[in-house]
């Protein structure tokens, strides 16, 4: 199947599913904004209670973490699953796909991991929180979009310029 030869009603649906996640992901970001302004600092606080010694008690630390995480793995998982099966629809080269599939599942271990370490080895892997939980957002937003214009913009484009669309663009 090829996006741009989608039935119609199909890419409607694909669409909306991606739009609708799309927008659940950023009110998940504007909640992480909200908890950690999206700094280091703000991490290491939120999680550690402060930066050069751990003010938040170690077990209530554990079970917020057993808490946020128990949901937003089985959620990301199942949602990284669906928006990068639908991903493997997309016209791009295999390996670049597996690639970019992989990335955001690759950023929530990183970005989910490092925020233990952060709690119990050091406050500088609040780093990695931060580096790591920003590829998974960028990668994810990747996963819907190249989908979207594979559906909308790119026949559009071919229906203009024929087989004179860039490579990159196709």
């Amino acid at each position: 199947m090829r996006y741009p030869a989608a039935p119609l009603s199909l890419k409607v649906l694909i669409s909306l599913f991606l739009l609708f996640v799309a927008v659940s992901y950023v009110f998940g970001l504007i909640n992480i904004y909200n908890n950690s302004g999206f700094t280091y600092t703000g991490i290491v606080v939120h999680y550690r209670g402060d930066i050069k010694e751990m003010t938040v008690p170690r077990e209530f630390a554990f079970s917020r973490l057993v808490q946020e995480h128990h949901v937003h793995l089985f959620s990301l998982s199942m949602l990284f699953f669906l928006v990068g099966w639908l991903f493997t629809f997309t016209v791009i080269p295999e390996v670049p796909k597996a690639f970019f599939v992989a990335a955001p599942f690759v950023g929530m271990l990183v970005d989910f991991g490092s925020l233990w370490l952060t709690l119990f080895a050091s406050p500088q892997f609040g780093w990695f929180t931060l580096t790591f939980g920003a590829f998974m957002a960028l990668s994810f937003f990747l996963l819907i979009g190249r989908p979207l214009y594979e559906m909308w913009i790119l026949p559009i484009w071919e229906k203009k310029w024929g087989e004179a669309v860039p490579w990159c663009l196709r």
